[in-house]
């Protein structure tokens, strides 16, 4: 069995699959992380069927989007502050409470027959908002809970997480919303959030950020952006994942592609809308087969590469079950590109910092996903679907050879966290 210290925490180790998760905290952190992540997939679900249900409006549908983008710029710099100053385990615990208590509210509004679209759009902000508390909070704890020679192995379980969630979390709320009332579903959806909490409040690793902390200022506030101005490498990263997501966003095409392309209906468009995830499982198995990456740079290039390479030939795809595949390589070259993003954040960023750092991280990461909506939105009623990715691969492979030349330190960047 592994010793549950850190100590050693630099020397290279062989490291086998699982190796992160012999550490007690850690261990802990992942699971608490897998009960929370998959009832915030779960919920997702429940809520965008009863909006349906209740309205009969795709506008409303579009409403829970704005809902849940709108906290995540207007209190995202304050979340990552606050995970800096304030006690990072104790920030955990109040937002697995608050989706608790959301959740129940939900459930017992249903249950009731009080419930209506707004209390639906207002539970969707109020989780949008708690989950920006807690994701800058969880991602600043995972350096201190493993050495530094397992910070690839810890974020690739991490990013497992996220994957595995992204696949099982809307199963269970569609399959929960089957089997009993709505109501009951929120309920049980609550529940997910006490074994999550048990996990953060069973660990023993400190959650008070390290160094003295600061008063909550304008300055504090930007912590994390002027970290990411001065930090290029990381800045590098974020910024060509914002662009390159952005402008190559393809699972709000895909309903139109299994409709009126693969014409595979209902069931086909499931498959394609579960591939990402699968891939993305693969992505991550791949990477915790491997171990710990040198050329994190190099890699996280050669991901975005044929990432926007596989959206091309997507776009050209005519066949059903080779689109299947490519949409499922989309999903794994971007899970290798996340994993190498995020470890370099780890080791660049200083403990005081993590959380204003990893809140401006969530914040590139989450609006990617907005704005990638609207513009794939634009330009398919503009140039039809398979011309819209066809322009967003186009202008990521620009974009990613652009700064393969121009960007030296990125491409050489290594698990030191410099140039070697």
């Amino acid at each position: 069995m592994a010793e549950d210290t850190l100590e050693g925490n630099d020397q290279p180790a062989s490291l086998r699959p699982w190796a992160s998760l012999r550490y007690r905290d850690f261990g802990l952190l992942f699971a608490a992380s897998l009960f929370a992540t998959t009832a915030q997939h779960m919920r997702q679900t429940q809520n965008l069927y009863q909006v349906y249900e209740l309205s009969g409006s795709a506008f409303q549908l579009g409403l829970t989007g704005l809902a849940q983008a709108i906290p995540i710029f207007a209190i995202g710099l304050f979340a990552g502050t606050l995970a800096d100053l304030m006690d990072r385990r104790k920030l955990l615990l109040l937002a697995i409470g608050g989706n608790f208590f959301i959740a129940a509210a939900l459930g017992i509004l249903t249950i009731t027959g009080s419930i209506q679209v707004w209390h639906i759009l207002v539970g969707t902000a109020l989780t949008s908002g708690v989950n920006i508390i807690l994701n800058p909070a969880r991602m600043a704890m995972i350096a201190r809970l493993v050495p530094r020679s397992h910070l690839t192995n810890a974020v690739s379980l991490n990013s497992s997480v996220a994957q595995g969630s992204h696949f099982i979390g809307p199963m269970m709320g569609g399959l929960s919303l089957t089997w009993m009332s709505a109501g009951n579903a929120y309920l049980l959806n609550a529940l997910f959030y006490v074994p999550a909490a048990a996990g953060v409040f069973f660990m023993r690793t400190a959650g008070a950020p390290e160094r003295v902390r600061e008063s909550l200022s304008i300055r504090s506030l930007l912590g994390g952006v002027r970290f990411l101005w001065w930090q290029r490498v990381a800045f590098a990263l974020v910024l060509l994942d914002f662009m390159i997501m952005g402008v190559g966003s393809y699972r709000p095409l895909l309903p139109v592609f299994a409709k009126d392309i693969f014409h595979v209906g209902p069931a086909g468009f499931g498959l394609l809308a579960s591939a990402p995830a699968v891939g993305g499982m693969l992505g991550v198995l791949a990477l915790l087969v491997v171990g710990d990456v040198k050329q994190k740079g190099l890699l996280a290039l050669w991901s975005l590469l044929l990432f926007s390479l596989c959206l091309g030939v997507f776009a050209l795809s005519r066949n059903f079950w080779a689109a299947l595949v490519l949409v499922g390589a989309l999903g794994l070259t971007n899970s290798l590109q996340a994993v190498m993003r995020q470890t370099a954040f780890h080791l660049l960023t200083p403990d005081h910092l993590r959380g204003r750092a990893f809140a401006v991280f969530n914040m590139f990461s989450s609006g990617a996903g907005s704005v990638g909506a609207i513009e794939a939105g634009f330009a398919a009623a503009l140039l039809g679907a398979p011309g819209a990715l066809l322009l967003g691969s186009a202008v990521g492979l620009i974009l990613t050879l652009t700064f393969w030349a121009a960007w030296p330190g990125l491409r050489q960047f290594r698990a030191t966290g410099a140039p070697p």
